[in-house]
């Protein structure tokens, strides 16, 4: 009985210590912050800005516009970290350096750096197209090559029946909902494999036409089954270029009418996206089958959806990209909103923009993936050729 209470008067001890520590931790910042406090504020900022974009647990709208200021963020970060520098602050703007160092990892997101891997440039290769065809507008239906949107999955957003593209592949799935009296809109996901199951649903808009849900398909891939997810997150609409038209002409009024328009459309988004993406992944989280997830997310690679999913799923582009990829063909076109990401079973082999095509307001997306069990099983069986039959693999010279 001794014993533990000399246990307890200890841990109350060790409390008090940490707690008096805390407490003089909090006073020195405190004093500190009060004698540089746009600098503070600036590396705080920075700080939950990066820890939000990389770990996104909080799924609140708010989160959301912070996590879209990282570009602004971070260089404010590194002008507070050159200031306190300047004031003999060193400790304070070493940490902030490393953390503006840190957010880097978080940037990267935002360009390809392909890696090509000749080991598997012999293995069989699944070429997945994702693409917003914007319902394949009538004025430039003469103009349409069906042949460059073929692939051995591809995955519609916002799409029409379309029969002559169709004809390329020999199983679809469909979720479409009346836009107008003479045309169907929605999702549609067709496979040059057998699709063996599917589930899928377009959501509910009060204030807007439905076109927005997501397909997912259980496809036999030779002697696998893997599962496709073709998915549209919520729609913002945001008119960027005529908050921009009304500032250039003066028209101040306006401007702000649109801020405020601008604001609430991407506030709307940031809720409806993170209640939608939660159903998707009941789909795609510990799937026992191989997963692709591919569509319009409408959010940047700096977004909710785009960390939320990095937690378990490699983004194509991400691995096996080259530049900046911009998927948006329209106002303010230098984001890249379009993406695929897979599990851990695939092997990345390349991704790109295909920018050439610019009849919709989105431009596709190709990748190509390399299952790694069936390219273990092609190394394995290649190697065993080679011990049964090493004269076939003779180096030049040998007799």
């Amino acid at each position: 009985m001794l014993t533990f209470y000399k246990l307890i008067s200890l841990l109350v001890l060790l409390l008090r210590h940490a707690w008096a520590m805390l407490t003089n931790v909090a006073t020195i910042f405190w004093a500190k912050y009060r004698q540089f406090p746009l600098a503070y504020t600036a590396l705080s900022y920075l700080f939950f800005t990066v820890a939000f974009c990389y770990y996104p647990v909080v799924g609140h709208w708010l989160t959301g516009f912070v996590m879209m200021t990282l570009p602004l963020a971070i260089p404010c970060g590194l002008i507070a970290c050159i200031y306190l520098l300047y004031k003999r602050q060193s400790q304070i703007a070493m940490a902030g350096l490393i953390w503006v160092l840190f957010s880097f990892v978080v940037v990267k997101r935002l360009v390809g750096t392909s890696a090509v891997d000749l080991e598997i440039s012999q293995a069989q290769t699944l070429n997945v197209l994702s693409f917003n065809s914007e319902t394949f507008p009538v004025s430039t239906n003469n103009k349409l090559d069906e042949s460059l949107l073929k692939a051995d999955i591809a995955c519609f957003q916002e799409y029409s029946p379309n029969s002559q593209l169709e004809s390329q592949y020999a199983t679809k799935v469909e979720k479409l909902t009346c836009f107008d009296k003479d045309r169907q809109i929605g999702l549609a996901l067709l496979s040059r494999y057998p699709i063996v199951k599917q589930y899928g649903r377009i959501w509910n808009r009060t204030h807007g036409p439905d076109i927005n849900g997501f397909l997912c398909a259980d496809i036999a891939y030779g002697a696998d089954t893997i599962r496709v997810v073709n998915v549209h997150l919520w729609s913002m609409g945001v008119r960027t270029n005529e908050a921009m038209e009304a500032l250039r002409s003066g028209n101040i009024g306006r401007f702000c009418f649109e801020l405020g328009d601008t604001f609430h459309r991407l506030k709307e988004g940031f809720e409806n996206r993170n209640e939608q993406l939660q159903e998707v992944e009941l789909y795609v989280v510990g799937s026992r089958y191989p997963v692709i997830i591919c569509g319009d997310f409408n959010e940047t690679p700096i977004g909710y959806s785009y960390g939320k999913l990095s937690q378990n799923f490699k983004n194509a582009f991400e691995e096996a990209g080259q530049g900046l990829g911009f998927t948006l063909n329209r106002h303010p076109y230098c984001v890249r909103i379009d993406q695929q990401f897979v599990s851990s079973d695939w092997h990345i082999k390349a991704c790109q923009t295909l920018s050439g095509i610019s009849f919709s307001d989105h431009f596709p997306v190709m990748a190509q993936y390399v299952l790694k069990k069936s390219f273990k099983t092609s190394v394995e069986a290649l190697s065993e050729q080679k011990a049964i039959s090493p004269l076939a693999y003779k180096t030049p010279g040998q007799p």
